[in-house]
């Protein structure tokens, strides 16, 4: 706060003013009572008001979409038994490549077999006709019920006479039900694996020119 201090002979000159009037003494050194005027202009109380955070724009998150992956639920492709059956129980195929003739055949007994050059470690059976000589198979047989084996056979017994056999497509599978007692086959070629035929109870053979395997 500011004060001005204002003397006597100033004060009587504003006598018109100031009612209470200012005496001067004759002896010239004294002063009047000095008067305080407060000179501050009043205060200002400025308020603020905060402006509101600013809150950065969201940056998008990027998605990803993957892709819709499609399982296969198709049943294996069957066979129609008719196209490769000859007379009436006796049913022929062929591999894609002709490389083995095979059949089935439905009697008092189920037997599948095929004829072809089998795999050079192939075991060496009893030759046809000369059982003391020991040669390489040229049969594959699977009497149902019993696990199957080479043989050596001097009649292509699995070979079709009266037709050309059909060939069985890779992936396809051929299936022959028993009759009566028998057990049912069923017969597929792999182009891997080669032909594969197995009765219903597990016994069977899978055989190429490679690799064999007897069950």
């Amino acid at each position: 706060m500011t004060r001005v201090r204002i003397y006597a002979g100033a004060a009587c000159g504003l006598a018109a003013v100031v009612m209470s009037g200012c005496s001067t003494q004759s002896s010239g050194n004294a002063t009047a009572p000095l008067a305080t005027v407060n000179t501050d202009p009043p205060s200002v109380v400025r308020t603020t008001t905060p402006s509101a955070a600013t809150t950065p724009p969201s940056t998008p998150v990027p998605t990803t979409t993957l892709p819709s992956t499609t399982i296969s639920t198709a049943a294996p492709a069957i066979a129609d038994p008719s196209r490769y059956e000859g007379l009436s129980g006796f049913y022929y195929f062929i591999s894609p490549t002709g490389k083995f003739e095979c059949a089935v055949f439905i009697t008092d007994a189920s037997v599948a077999g095929c004829h072809g050059e089998f795999p050079s470690n192939a075991p060496r059976v009893e030759g046809s006709g000369a059982p003391d000589s020991l040669v390489a198979p040229n049969t594959v047989e699977l009497t149902a019920g019993t696990a199957a084996r080479f043989l050596s056979s001097g009649d292509p017994r699995f070979h079709r006479f009266d037709a050309i056999a059909t060939p069985l497509p890779y992936g396809e599978t051929l299936s022959i039900p028993g009759s009566g007692t028998s057990n049912g086959i069923t017969c597929r070629v792999d182009e891997l694996a080669g032909v594969s035929c197995v009765d219903q109870v597990g016994h069977g053979f899978t055989v190429s020119d490679t690799a064999f395997e007897l069950k």
